[in-house]
C-alpha cells in the first residue's frame, strides 16, 4: 500500500474510523499502511484488553492523562501522565486503569491495520446475544497475528469489588 490520504485536520472528539472499539485518528490507507493511531479514555479502575501478543505489530502508548498501569511481559509497569510506552511485537501486554480518574490515552501501531481487527471484533460483539464467544474474537486476534495469553488485569491498586 503506498496511496497516502491528502492532509487533514479532525476536529476534537471526531474520528476517522468509528465502527472499531476505538477511534482512530489515522488508520493504515491514511498512511500507506505505515501505521495506525488511536485515542482512547478508560473509567477509573477498568480493565483494558486481554493479556495478548502481536507477532508483527508494534504499539506504543502515550498518557496525555491519568494513570495507566501496564502488564508487559511478566513486569507491571506504571505509566503517568506524560508517560511513553514502547511495546515492541513480541511482546505480551495488557493494561488497566490504575487510578481515580479516568486515563487518556493515544496509541499507536506499526505497521497500521490493527484497526481491521478491531472492526471484526466489534461486529461480532454487536452480533451477540449477551456476552461474545471468546473463541471468536481468539480467533480474529489469531488472523490478524495475536494470540490471547491470558484474561485482563485489574490494577493492583484497585478498590476491592464487593458482589451485591
Amino acid at each position: 500500500m503506498t496511496d497516502r490520504a491528502k492532509p487533514f485536520v479532525l476536529e476534537p472528539g471526531a474520528s476517522r474510523r468509528d465502527d472499531a472499539f476505538l477511534p482512530f485518528k489515522v488508520c493504515a490507507p491514511d498512511t500507506g499502511g505505515l501505521l495506525s493511531i488511536c485515542e482512547f479514555t478508560l473509567a477509573a479502575w477498568d480493565s483494558g484488553p486481554v493479556l495478548h501478543v502481536h507477532s508483527a505489530i508494534d504499539e506504543a502508548f502515550y498518557v496525555v492523562s491519568g494513570t495507566l498501569e501496564m502488564q508487559l511481559d511478566d513486569e507491571r509497569k506504571l505509566a503517568i501522565a506524560g508517560s511513553f510506552a514502547w511495546v515492541p511485537r513480541g511482546t505480551g501486554h495488557t493494561f488497566a486503569n490504575g487510578g481515580d480518574d479516568p486515563v487518556h490515552v493515544i496509541a499507536l501501531a506499526v505497521p497500521g491495520g490493527i484497526e481491521e481487527m478491531f472492526a471484526e471484533q466489534a461486529a461480532h460483539i454487536a452480533a451477540s446475544q449477551g456476552p461474545p464467544d471468546e473463541s471468536v474474537l481468539d480467533e480474529i486476534g489469531r488472523r490478524h497475528g495475536g494470540t490471547t495469553l491470558g484474561p485482563p488485569i485489574r490494577a493492583r491498586n484497585a478498590p476491592v469489588v464487593q458482589p451485591s
